[in-house]
Formats: C-alpha cells, sequence, structure tokens
C-alpha cells in the first residue's frame, strides 16, 4: 500500500517530520542549489565597434528549498527501504497484524476516521461559547415571536456549560477503523499541524504509542489533573471508566501522528 503519488495533507506535523528525518539521513537539510551553464557563439562588436567572433558563456544558479510534503515523502522512501531497522509497517489489515505490532513501531494504516462529536465539542471551545450565546439570544427573542420557552436552558444551565467547556479543555483527537467491530486506531492531534477537515477514508502515518488490549479502555478527553495522578491511580480510574462516546474500547492503537493524508 505505496503512499499517494500526490498527498494531500489534512495533518503534518512538521516538527516531528524534522526529527524523524534528521536521525533517518543522519543531519537535515532545507536547500539544494542547482547550477546550469549555457554557452554561445557568434559575432559581437568589440568597444571600438568592430565585429569580431568569439564565444560567451553564462552561469544561472537557483536556491530550491524542500517543502515538508517533499521530506515527507523522502521520509517514507527511507523508511520502506530499511523497514527492519526502522521498524516501519504497512498494514492493509489491521485485525490480521494487530498482535504483531508492538510500541515504538512506526506504522502506515489507511482508515475511515472522524473526530467525535463530544471530542470535537470541547476541542473548539470558541463554538462552544458561540453555541450558547446563540441559545441565550434565542431565549431573549422567544416572547417577541411567540415561541414557548419550555426546553431552554435557564442561565444558570448557560453558565454551567460555559464553566464545564472551560474546564474540560480537550486536544483534537481522531479514531478511526478499517472495518465495525475490528481494531481502532487513535491519536492526538496539535492544533498548529492541522492542515483541512479531518474526515473520511485517510492513510495515517504514526508511531504506537500504546496499545490497547480487548476490553481495555482510553479516554479520548484530556481529564484536568490527571498529571498529578500516580499511574496506579490512573489505572484505577481507566478501568472505572463508564463505556460511552468520550471512552474508546480495545482492541486499538494509540498513535504518536505524524501525518493524515489521502
Amino acid at each position: 500500500m505505496p503512499i499517494p503519488s500526490l498527498p494531500r495533507f489534512l495533518y503534518l506535523d512538521d516538527r516531528a517530520l524534522g526529527e524523524y528525518l534528521s536521525v533517518v539521513e543522519e543531519g537535515l537539510s532545507d536547500e539544494s542549489k542547482m547550477r546550469r551553464m549555457s554557452s554561445a557563439t557568434g559575432i559581437e562588436p568589440t568597444a571600438l565597434g568592430e565585429p569580431v567572433s568569439g564565444d560567451s558563456t553564462s552561469e544561472e544558479e537557483r536556491v530550491i528549498r524542500e517543502t515538508a510534503s517533499q521530506r515527507f515523502i523522502r521520509l517514507v522512501t527511507a523508511l520502506d527501504a530499511a523497514s527492519l531497522r526502522w521498524r516501519y509497517r504497512d498494514i492493509e489489515d489491521l485485525g490480521e497484524e494487530f498482535d504483531v505490532v508492538k510500541v515504538a513501531d512506526i506504522v502506515q494504516v489507511q482508515c475511515e476516521v472522524e473526530i467525535p462529536p463530544f471530542v470535537r465539542m470541547f476541542s473548539q471551545p470558541d463554538q462552544l461559547d458561540g453555541m450558547v450565546n446563540m441559545i441565550e439570544a434565542f431565549r431573549a427573542m422567544a416572547p417577541l415571536l411567540g415561541q414557548d420557552l419550555d426546553g431552554l436552558p435557564g442561565k444558570k444551565e448557560a453558565k454551567a456549560v460555559r464553566d464545564f467547556g472551560k474546564a474540560m479543555k480537550s486536544d483534537v483527537v481522531i479514531v478511526g477503523d478499517q472495518e465495525e467491530g475490528g481494531p481502532q486506531v487513535t491519536g492526538k492531534l496539535h492544533q498548529d499541524f492541522i492542515r483541512d477537515e479531518i474526515e473520511g477514508e485517510v492513510f495515517i502515518l504514526g508511531k504506537i504509542s500504546k496499545r490497547l488490549k480487548d476490553g481495555e479502555t482510553h479516554s479520548l478527553l484530556a481529564i484536568p489533573g490527571a498529571s498529578l495522578m500516580s499511574r496506579q491511580q490512573r489505572r484505577q480510574a481507566a478501568r472505572q471508566e463508564q463505556t460511552d462516546e468520550t471512552t474508546l474500547v480495545g482492541p486499538a492503537l494509540a498513535l504518536d501522528i505524524l501525518a493524515i493524508y489521502r
């Protein structure tokens, strides 16, 4: 399953790309120079105006800077050429290879992805705040329009939603699978490297950071204070998590995602 000849990147972590490529190529360069020589033969006038025959040469030098897309293709080409050394796997069937892959393997997998609705809401606090503003504006206008206010949240409820949204700030997280009921993949995205809407059939390349066995759970939301808990406390909290749309249930692979493209 080779990468597309002209990949269109929905997400590309430029910082991690540079780190990976610098290790694979034992250094990193971001530009190259191309020199072109040309010569011409003809009749040229001298300073006194007398024509003489002669040759002339000219030289042109161009500096070409690599794009992140070019560096990514170089990286994948190098990984594929020495896949055992770099522990790189191009996975066609995640269900067949799930028991084979290990933490720290670099994998490319094609799957259907989405940002879960609950995660999308709390990873975009401005959108959540705008929704609450719209509800409050409609509540103020409802009597003028002859609309019933039953069912609309009051001021206390609206404030509670805002406060909860501020407390539950979430990273952008994607979830993908190849088939319903099969192993899933998930990973956190950095806002700075998102280039376009991430949804649908895509390729993902990343390094495995965690394997979730069948039945193990993984929260898709960043819980405030979780970093202050010990490993044992975090494991105990994970066992007590309820299965809902904010929780991923194994089998699944958590990835440090380098790129998402199609």
